[in-house]
This record gives structure tokens, C-alpha cells and sequence, in this order.
């Protein structure tokens, strides 16, 4: 069995963590952020499909229960814009939450640095 001097086991662990260190600016605002934007995208785009309000909006001009009558197609179409009205609005709080999730990630490092350097 090869004997390894302590030494060089610690110095190879040293090099190791300072390259880790110094490519992680690098990794948070390329990979990390792609990851982070793709995230974002598939919670919208969930919540979205939760919410159906693709298919609300394809339907808007479809009569509810078939009352194809004048007074039908009149309360469908503005009971089916109330509900796109309000899936809209939920669907646009989510888009904000996710946009401010996109500015946290990028502004997180920076502030955490800012943080360190002052309280030093």
C-alpha cells in the first residue's frame, strides 16, 4: 500500500477548493443562470396549464353548455372574459414572481460581497 504524505493530500484539497472558489463567479452567472431562467419558464409555464388560460382564451366565442341562442352566446362570452380577466391577472402575479426570482439570482453575489465588505 502507497504511503501519501498528509502534506500533499492537503495541498491538493487546497487547490481544488480555490479552483472551485474562483469558477463559481463563472458557473452562477452562465449555467447557473440559464438553470435558473429555465426554471422560471417551467413555473410559468405550469402554472399556466393550472390555470387553462390558453384554452379559456381559445374559447372565449364558444357557447357554455351548448346554448347557442343570442342571450347564451352574449352571457358566455362575458362570463368566459371575467374568468380570463382574472386568470390573466393570477397568471401576471406569477410572471412578476418569477422575473423577481431572475433579479434575485443575479443580484444575490453582489450583495452578499457587498455584505462582507462592510462588515469587515
Amino acid at each position: 500500500m502507497a504511503k501519501v504524505k498528509a502534506g500533499k493530500v492537503l495541498s491538493i484539497a487546497l487547490i481544488d477548493q480555490i479552483k472551485t472558489l474562483l469558477y463559481f463567479p463563472l458557473w452562477w452567472y452562465s449555467k447557473g443562470f440559464l438553470k435558473a431562467v429555465l426554471g422560471a419558464w417551467e413555473f410559468v409555464k405550469d402554472f399556466e396549464q393550472t390555470l387553462g388560460f390558453s384554452i379559456w382564451l381559445k374559447n372565449l366565442f364558444v357557447p357554455i353548455f351548448g346554448q347557442r341562442d343570442i342571450a347564451g352566446r352574449i352571457i358566455s362570452f362575458f362570463l368566459r372574459l371575467i374568468e380570463i380577466i382574472l386568470r390573466g391577472f393570477a397568471l401576471l402575479i406569477f410572471v412578476l414572481i418569477a422575473i423577481a426570482y431572475i433579479i434575485f439570482w443575479l443580484v444575490l453575489p453582489v450583495f452578499v460581497i457587498y455584505q462582507i465588505i462592510i462588515h469587515i
